[in-house]
């Protein structure tokens, strides 16, 4: 199963993840078999976003060159990217907003 496939699953089993990535995030984790506590859940809760994490990140590689990551994980990264990019762009459906 693709983690697309997974997460649709999810979202349609438990209409409270829909609202939230971390409870989404946690039910992942669950899932993986991570067997975390309620202390460790409330932790998770009170992390800033993940994608907030990653975009700081990238801003701040992205603005001193001393800090980026060596060079296997940068183009292991740009070999995703290039992926992502190849897999959604040839897409032929619209987004429809409504």
């Amino acid at each position: 199963m693709t983690l697309n496939e997974k997460i649709k699953e999810l979202l349609r089993r438990d209409p409270r993840l829909r609202s939230s990535d971390k409870e989404l995030f946690i039910e992942i984790f669950r899932l993986k078999g991570l067997n975390l506590t309620r202390e460790q859940e409330e932790m998770i809760r009170d992390l800033p976003a993940f994608v907030s994490i990653v975009r700081e990140r990238r801003r701040v590689q992205s603005q001193i060159k001393a800090l980026e990551a060596v060079q296997s994980v940068k183009i292991a990264r740009q070999v995703k990217e290039t992926e992502y990019r190849s897999e959604y762009s040839n897409r032929q459906e619209k987004f429809n907003y409504q």
